[in-house]
Formats: C-alpha cells, structure tokens, sequence
C-alpha cells in the first residue's frame, strides 16, 4: 500500500490518539519527520494501561512503528519505557534490534511522558514554546494508538480500549473492554469499590477529572478510572468550585515560587511561572494581563497543586482558567516575546525532577499502590458509544433504531474532509436507540 492508502485504513478505522489527547493519528502521521516515539512512559501514579498493552500486544507495537516508519520517512524510530519495566525491555529488545528501533529508558519521574519532555529527553531537542513535535522533527504516538494502526491497517477499527481500574477497589486490574462500557461495567471488574462512599477519578490521579455519573461510558482516549473515598484530599480539591481556589489564592499566596521552581516545563526552559499568575490575582489592569501570559505555556500536570505548594493553593486551576481566558480574548504573549523568554534548560533540572515514589506520599495515596495485571473481561451485553470526537466535531450516526449490527461496523460517519474520524460498533448486536449522538447497542445475547 502506498502513504495515501495507510492514511486512508488509519483514518476510516478511527484511530486517534489513545493515550488521552485524541488527536486523529491519520492527520498527525502525515508528514515527513526524523523521529517517530512510541510513548510507553505512562506517568500518573496507579496506571498501568501502556504498561499492560506493550505486555499483550508486543508485536503489534513493533509493527505499528514500522508501518509509521514507512508512512512518515522517520530514520530514528523509538521505544520510551521506564527503568522500571525491565520485565519489558528484555521482552521488546530482541525485535527492537532486528528492525533497528531504539529502547529509550526513562527514570521512575513524573511527569517524564509530556510531549515536551519526552522530545527532549530522546532528541536533544526541544518544541518551541506553544509548538508541537512536527516542529523539530517528530511524531509521538502513545503505544496503544501504534497498536490500533497495526490493526487498522489489517481492516480492524478501533472497537476496544485497555484501561485500569484501580484505587479504592476489591481487585485492581487492567482490562480491555468494547467502546461504550459504562463506568459502572467496569468497577465491576474490579470486584467493585471497596469503600462505601467513593468518587472516580478519569484518566489519573493527577491530570483526571472526578466523575459521579457510573453510566458515563468508555471512550477511545480514556486510560483508567481511579476509584477513591469521597472525602479523600484528591477529590475535595479537585472538587473545590473556581470561586472558592480564586479567592483562597488571592488571600493566601506568599509568592515563595516553589510552584515556579518544580515546574517541569519551567525548568526545561519554557515561559511558565505559576507563582507570577497566582500574583496576577491581586492586579489589575495592564499588570495583571502582564503577569496572566505566564499562564500560557502551563501543561496543567498539576505538579504546582498536587506537590509542590505548601500551602495547598492551586495554581494549576488557576493557570488552566488564565489559559482559557487569553484563548478566549486572543491574548498572551507574542511569538517574538516568547522566543525572547525561551531560557536555556535549568542546571539543576535532574535534581527537580519528581520521583513517582514521592508522588504516592505526597498525594495519599501508598495503600492503594497494588498491581493492576492484566485480566480476560466477562461479556459486555450494552455499549452507549459517545460519537464524540475531541478534535475535528462530532460524527453523525449512519444507523437507526432497530438495525442489526456488527462488531467492526461503521456508525457514525464523518461528513467531507473534516478533522473527526468515524465510530464503530463495539459488539454484535440490535441498536436500541440513538439519544445525544450516543448510540446505545443490545447485544444479541442480552
């Protein structure tokens, strides 16, 4: 097949970016870089999706870096993995060697699976502030979308998502279940909550958004659901209404910059400071629209909140509403400033680095720090697939109430040569109704 063709299986199996971001693989994988990187890094605390995928699906991984290496043009192919996944290196290593792929390790740190990070870290490059990998030369694609190229490829759409599900549960495990599986399907893998009174935690501990609707369902970019008590420290603060961390941050803020000073991207040389932003809630004016672009560059890691504040401030949700304002009023540094502000990478970068161990205490969360190995699921008997895309608009169903479907069939179409990619069914079954663009299926079993 020639790069028009692998494209076009990329795009019409619904590929996207599985490890959170979702942007369309098909449309990323258009170009001709230096490096491809499979990101197996995999940094929020309790996770362990990539880890389980590369464990399961090794040849697939291999493939898929080939069949982008074909696509792109890319001379320096790679496999980021932490040290301590060693289990993992001696199990890739001998097809890493015979197809010339490099096996990056990275230390146990957070948060070492940015983009920005990660770039560097491999190439000695580093992204130009507010710029993507394309911009030096590479494409990262976390390892579970190289997979779903693999398949692709072969004629297989994505119709299935690794996820963990861990925390306050019975038996944590990593599973791989149909798109549509409601929240609620999947703490029942996990032998259930094992507290009375919980919250869930989508996609991380430290980059996830609490959730309290279980027949929310699984999309294509979700990792994981980390099941804490509700009154844990993780979910009142993350939980805490914007009013609420505004003013706390107006009033209690000493401006001692450790905020500044643990910052990932800060000390490789962006234009980040989050202890100036938390300053620019007591401004007004032109100093506090001054003090606001700092925000701009801010990967909203939550390192600042979660780690590094004493006070417990949140300077992240503060730097994550700052972002959204000067997006919405086209405001912010300029492109000459930024350059202007991009420092060199901090001497004493390696000794801020947070180590994962470190992250466990300071969050809470050691006890729940149990493996999350990888289990056959039981039958899922109804999916409500979201056709919901997170870059180029939402799909449009293509089948109606009553229809037989298959696992594997089209459901949701894309319109013209938008940026979205279609949808799939994730199971054999009769399509029960369609509500809010969601498709809900009925196996034939149920």
């Amino acid at each position: 097949m020639n790069r028009e063709e692998l494209l076009n299986k990329i795009k019409q199996a619904g590929v996207v970016g599985a490890g959170g971001g979702g942007f369309p693989a098909f449309k990323k994988l258009d170009a001709n870089v230096e490096h491809i990187i499979a990101n197996g890094v995999e940094c929020e605390p309790l996770l362990y999706k990539d880890r389980e995928v590369m464990l399961q699906e090794a040849d697939k991984l291999i493939a898929g870096l080939i069949i982008v290496k074909s696509i792109t043009g890319a001379s320096k192919p790679t496999i980021a993995i932490k040290r301590k996944n060693s289990d993992l290196i001696d199990l890739l290593k001998p097809s890493a060697d015979k197809y010339d792929i490099e096996l990056f390790i990275m230390e146990n740190v957070y948060p070492a699976g940015d983009e920005y990070i990660l770039v560097y870290d491999v190439t000695g490059k580093r992204i130009p502030p507010l710029g993507i990998p394309l911009q030096v030369g590479c494409v990262v694609e976390n390892v579970e979308s190289l997979i779903n190229i693999t398949n692709a490829v072969n004629d297989i759409p994505v119709t299935e998502k690794y996820l963990t599900i861990a925390g306050a549960v019975n038996n944590p495990v990593t599973i791989k279940v149909p798109l549509g599986t409601s929240y609620e399907k999947c703490l029942e893998f996990a032998g259930g909550a094992a507290v009375e009174r919980f919250s869930v935690l989508t996609g991380g501990v430290m980059m996830g958004s609490v959730v309290s609707d279980l027949s929310l369902s699984v999309s294509k970019t979700l990792s994981g659901l980390i099941v804490l008590p509700e009154d844990h420290s993780i979910v009142v603060r993350k939980t805490t209404p914007a009013k609420v961390y505004h003013n706390i941050g107006h009033s209690a803020c000493d401006q001692c910059s450790i905020c500044t000073q643990l910052c990932p991207r800060y000390i490789l040389g962006y234009p980040i400071q989050p202890h100036l932003v938390m300053r620019s809630l007591q401004m007004t004016g032109d100093e506090k629209e001054r003090l606001s672009n700092w925000a701009q560059n801010c990967c909203e890691c939550n390192v600042c909140s979660l780690f590094a504040c004493p006070e417990k401030l949140d300077p992240k949700n503060i730097c994550t509403d700052t972002k959204k304002r000067l997006r919405k009023e086209n405001k912010g540094f300029s492109k000459t400033e930024l350059d202007v502000l991009f420092n060199d990478v901090h001497p004493v970068r390696d000794g801020r680095e947070i180590p994962i161990s470190f992250l466990y205490k300071r969050l809470g969360i050691k006890k729940y720090d149990r493996k999350a190995d990888f289990v056959k699921t039981a039958q899922v008997n109804s999916v409500k697939i979201e056709l919901k895309n997170t870059f180029g608009g939402d799909a449009v169903p293509c089948v109606n109430p009553g229809d037989v479907v298959s696992k594997g069939q089209m459901i949701g179409k894309v319109n013209g040569n938008a940026l979205a990619t279609p949808f799939h069914s994730s199971i054999d079954g009769r399509v029960k109704e369609i509500v809010n663009n969601c498709v809900i299926i009925t196996s034939n079993n149920s």
